[in-house]
C-alpha cells in the first residue's frame, strides 16, 4: 500500500470512529435526553469529525451527523411535518470562527464592507419546538425532531403556563421557541427525584426535554417550564422586515421573548455582548450555552439562505465551558434508604462557576472504573446545568495514587453488600441498617410524604442518637418534652414540632404509603396502589396477581411491594393505629375535564389540597398553581386571596366547595 493510501485508510477508520461517537452521544442527547458527556466534550468531537471530514473531502457523505439535525423522533408520538425545515446553527468557538462567519457572508454576496446590523441573543440551553396559530388560537405543536419531522406534543404544550394559547389579535402565525426549566426549578426537580431514589437529571435541558415528552400531559403539568420565542416558520400573518423587528411583534402578540438582547452596526460591539454574557452567566435564573449572532435584517438573510443543516445568516457562539481542577482528596461511601451504597468523591475545595464545590457523587463503582481514578489525582471537575458536581476525567495521575477500593462490606452496620448482576449499584441487604433506618425517616417526613414542617434530616438524627425513635409511627408518640431534651432545642421549636406532628397524624393512605419509601412506588403508582385498599395493613393481603391489576404496575414494582412486607409490616399495623386517612379517589373517572385547568386557593373542607387535585386529575384536568388567561376554572375555598380575584379579573370561571363536589358529581 502506498503511503498516501496508509494515510487516506488511517483517516477513513478515525472518520467512521468518531461518526459513531458522535451519532451515540447526538443520540443521547437529541431522543433519549440522558446525555453521557458535557456539550463541551460533544462539540469538540463534532468539531474534530468536521475538519477531518474538510481535509479528506473524498469521504464526506450525507449520512454523517455532521450533515444531520437533531435525532429521530419516538415511535409513541405521533408526526408532525413542518412547513419549513427547522434548522440547527453552526457553532463558533472563539473570535476566529466568528470573523470567518462574517467574511463567508460578505464573499457569498460579494461585497466588501458591512451593510447590515446583527442582533445578539442569548442562547437558552432548552429544547426547540415550533407552535402553530390559526386565527390567533393555538392548534398545534411540535419538536423539532429531525428538522424535517417533529413529534406531536400539542397537549403538553397546552398545560405549560408560558406557553399562551390565544394571541392579542387573531392572526395565523408558525412560531418557533425555546421550551427551559430555570437554575431553581431544577433543583427542586432533582431533590425530589433524588429523595425518591430516582436518577437526577443530568441538567435543565434535558429536565425540560424530559418534561416535555411525555406521554401524560399531567406530568408535564407539574414541571415549571418555561419559553421564549425567537423565530418564525412560515411568515404567513407577519410583517416584521428583520429579527429586532420579528421579537417586538412577538412581544406585541403576547408571546414571551428573551429581553437580553441587542442589536448593533458591527463585530466589535457583538464581540462586547459575548464578554457580558460570558461574564454573567452564573447570575441568569436560566441556563445557556452561547450567544447567537444574527444578520438583523431579513433582505440578507433571504439572500444569504441556507445550507442543508444551517443558515449563512447566523451562528451560535459557544460560551467557555465552566471547568476547574483541583485534587481528589478521598472517597467516602454513603448509605441510602434503600441501602444502596453511592461513593462520594471528597475534593480539595475549588470555585467552579461561583459556587465552592467540595464533592461530588461518583454514583456507582463503574463510574470509579470508567473515569479509572486514584487518590491524589488531579481531576477536572464541572458542574452539570452549572448545579450538580461532576467529574469529567483525570488531568494530572498522582505519582503515589492510592488505589479506590469499593467496600466489600456496609459501611453502616457492617453487613456484606450484595450486587444484582443486571443492575451497577452495590447494596446493603439489612433492613435494619441504622443509615438505611435514619434515610427512610427523613423520606417519611419529607413534603411529598407526611409533609412535617420543620422536622428536618437534623432533628430526626438527634432523635434517633436519643433512641427516641426507630420506626416512623414512633414520630406519633412524641411529645414537646421530648423535643425540648434535644440540644439546640428551644421552647418554640419544641411546639411547634411537636404541633407539626400531630396535624400530620390527617393524612391520605396514599402519601403514607408513598412515605415508607418501598422501592419503585413513586407518589403517582402510591396513588393507584391505595386505591385498591383502605388501610396499609391490607397490603399484606394482596396477592401477586391482585398488585399487577393495579394500573401501571408491572412484575418489578409487585415484587417490590411483597418484597417490602418483611420490614414494614409491623409499620403497617401501626401507621393504621395512629394516621387518620382522608378519603382518597383513585382510579381515572372519566375524561370529562380533559384539557381543563384549575387553579386551587383557599382551604376546603371537604378536601386536603392535594385530595382535590387528585379529583381533578381523575377525570381529567390538570392542576396550576397560577391563574392566567388559559385557566379554566378557579375552586375558592375560605380565605382564597388575590387568586379569586385575579380570576374575577380576568373573567374566568370561579367554583366554591359546593359548585366543585356537583360538578365531581355530575356525568
Amino acid at each position: 500500500m502506498k503511503p498516501k493510501e496508509l494515510k487516506e485508510d488511517k483517516a477513513l477508520k478515525k472518520i467512521h470512529q468518531l461518526r459513531d461517537e458522535v451519532a451515540k452521544h447526538a443520540r443521547k442527547y437529541y431522543e433519549e435526553d440522558s446525555p453521557e458527556i458535557p456539550d463541551a466534550q460533544y462539540d469538540k468531537l463534532v468539531r474534530e469529525l468536521e475538519n477531518l471530514e474538510k481535509s479528506q473531502p473524498q469521504f464526506q457523505s450525507d449520512e454523517s451527523p455532521t450533515q444531520k439535525v437533531g435525532g429521530k423522533t419516538r415511535a409513541d408520538f405521533a408526526k408532525i411535518k413542518h412547513a419549513v425545515r427547522m434548522l440547527s446553527l453552526d457553532n463558533a468557538f472563539n473570535l476566529e470562527d466568528v470573523e470567518a462567519f462574517e467574511k463567508r457572508a460578505l464573499r457569498f454576496l460579494q461585497l466588501d464592507r458591512l451593510p447590515w446590523n446583527y442582533l445578539c441573543e442569548l442562547k437558552m440551553d432548552g429544547l426547540a419546538v415550533e407552535l402553530v396559530y390559526e386565527n390567533g388560537i393555538f392548534v398545534q405543536g411540535s419538536t423539532r425532531g429531525d428538522g424535517l419531522i417533529g413529534e406531536d406534543i400539542t397537549r403538553n404544550l397546552e398545560v405549560i403556563d408560558s406557553v399562551p394559547k390565544k394571541l392579542k389579535k387573531k392572526l395565523s402565525l408558525e412560531v418557533r421557541g425555546e421550551i427551559f426549566l430555570e437554575k431553581q426549578a431544577f433543583e427542586t426537580l432533582n431533590e425530589k427525584r433524588l429523595a425518591a431514589e430516582e436518577a437526577p437529571f443530568a441538567n435543565p435541558r434535558n429536565a425540560a426535554a424530559g418534561s416535555l415528552r411525555q406521554l401524560d400531559p399531567a406530568v408535564t403539568a407539574t414541571r415549571p417550564l418555561k419559553i421564549f420565542f425567537y423565530g418564525l416558520g412560515r411568515v404567513l400573518d407577519c410583517k416584521a422586515d428583520s429579527q429586532s423587528g420579528l421579537l417586538e411583534f412577538f412581544s406585541d402578540m403576547g408571546l414571551p421573548v428573551n429581553s437580553r438582547r441587542l442589536r448593533v452596526d458591527s463585530l466589535s460591539k457583538a464581540v462586547k455582548f459575548y464578554e457580558q454574557a460570558q461574564k454573567g452567566r452564573a447570575a441568569l435564573p436560566y441556563e445557556i450555552d452561547g450567544c447567537v449572532l444574527k444578520i438583523d435584517e431579513f433582505k440578507f438573510q433571504e439572500q444569504l439562505e441556507s445550507t442543508a443543516k444551517s443558515p449563512r445568516w447566523a451562528i451560535a457562539w459557544k460560551l467557555d465551558a465552566q471547568i476547574a481542577e483541583t485534587v481528589l482528596e478521598n472517597v467516602e461511601f454513603q448509605v441510602g434508604r434503600t441501602g444502596i451504597i453511592t461513593p462520594v468523591a471528597i475534593l480539595q475545595a475549588v470555585n467552579v462557576g461561583g459556587v465552592t464545590v467540595r464533592n461530588a457523587s461518583l454514583h456507582n463503582e463503574d463510574e470509579i472504573e470508567r473515569l479509572d481514578l486514584k487518590i491524589g489525582d488531579r481531576v477536572e471537575i464541572t458542574r452539570a446545568g452549572d448545579v450538580i458536581p461532576k467529574i469529567l476525567g483525570v488531568k494530572l495521575r498522582a505519582r503515589d495514587g492510592k488505589e479506590i477500593h469499593f467496600p466489600k462490606v456496609c459501611p453502616a452496620c457492617e453487613r456484606k453488600l450484595s450486587r444484582d448482576p443486571e443492575e451497577a449499584a452495590w447494596k446493603c441487604t439489612n433492613w435494619k441498617c441504622a443509615a438505611q433506618i435514619e434515610g427512610r425517616l427523613i423520606h417519611f417526613v419529607s413534603k411529598d410524604a407526611l409533609n412535617i414542617e420543620g422536622l428536618g434530616p437534623q432533628w430526626i438524627h438527634a432523635l434517633l442518637d436519643k433512641n427516641l425513635i426507630a420506626c416512623p409511627s414512633d414520630l406519633f408518640a412524641l411529645r414537646y418534652e421530648d423535643f425540648l431534651s434535644l440540644e439546640r432545642a428551644g421552647e418554640k421549636s419544641a411546639t411547634k414540632l411537636a404541633a407539626a406532628i400531630q396535624s400530620a397524624r390527617n393524612t391520605t393512605l396514599a402519601r403514607a404509603l408513598y412515605g415508607l419509601g418501598i422501592l419503585h412506588v413513586g407518589g403517582t403508582l402510591a396513588q393507584k396502589i391505595a386505591s385498591r385498599v383502605k388501610k396499609l395493613s391490607e397490603l399484606m393481603d394482596l396477592s401477586k396477581a391482585d398488585l399487577l391489576a393495579i394500573e401501571d404496575v408491572g412484575e418489578i414494582v409487585a415484587d417490590s411491594v411483597i418484597e417490602s412486607r418483611e420490614l414494614f409490616a409491623n409499620d403497617f399495623h401501626a401507621l393504621d393505629k395512629v394516621l387518620s386517612y382522608q378519603e382518597s379517589l383513585i382510579q381515572k373517572a372519566s375524561n370529562k375535564w380533559s384539557r381543563k385547568i384549575f387553579v386551587l386557593t383557599g382551604s376546603l373542607q371537604s378536601f386536603s389540597r392535594d385530595e382535590a387535585k387528585t379529583q381533578i386529575e381523575a377525570h381529567g384536568g390538570v392542576v396550576s398553581s397560577s391563574v392566567s388567561k388559559k385557566t379554566s376554572v378557579v375552586v375558592i375555598g375560605e380565605d382564597s386571596g388575590s387568586k379569586k380575584e385575579k380570576a374575577v379579573l380576568l373573567g374566568i370561571t370561579i367554583w366554591n366547595e359546593a359548585d366543585f363536589k356537583r360538578e365531581l358529581a355530575s356525568p
